[in-house]
């Protein structure tokens, strides 16, 4: 698995793990709340996850988050909807068996408070629904 081109990617990595018993695209979405329609058009091979979706969605399938990093580092498409770079190396880290366990827990501890700062930001970007009231008059 180390050519990229035999790599899983993350459409087949989807289709792999919703094609299980038990398992299916509504169930995925209900339970890791990324909606029905985002993971079909990332199954149908178009559009890129970010990492925090990506941890989400292994966590409620119950696989090692790096297997579903390493497929959605492996997406095709335009430069911005795949994984960054520097982020796809910290996913060959933290696959590499002759990395130190130590290095793992330290990367891994960095994305965890990368990902929830990102998540801040992106739920103060999208605030509710504002509701104007009349004057009384």
């Amino acid at each position: 698995m180390s050519d990229g081109a035999s790599r899983e990617s993350w459409a087949d990595y989807l289709r792999r793990m919703t094609a299980r018993p038990g398992w299916s695209v509504a169930r995925l979405a209900r339970e890791s709340g990324v909606h029905r329609s985002t993971l079909f058009r990332w199954i149908a091979g178009s559009g890129g996850a970010n990492v925090t979706s990506v941890r989400a969605i292994a966590k409620v399938l119950g696989d090692d988050p790096s297997n579903a990093l390493r497929a959605a580092g492996n997406m095709p498409g335009e430069a911005e909807q795949a994984l960054h770079p520097d982020l796809q190396l910290l996913q060959r880290r933290l696959m590499d068996p002759a990395v130190p366990a130590a290095e793992k827990a330290a990367i891994e501890t960095a994305l965890r408070y990368l990902a929830e700062v990102a998540e801040k930001a992106e739920r103060a970007e999208r605030p509710g629904r504002t509701v104007r009231r009349r004057a009384a008059g």
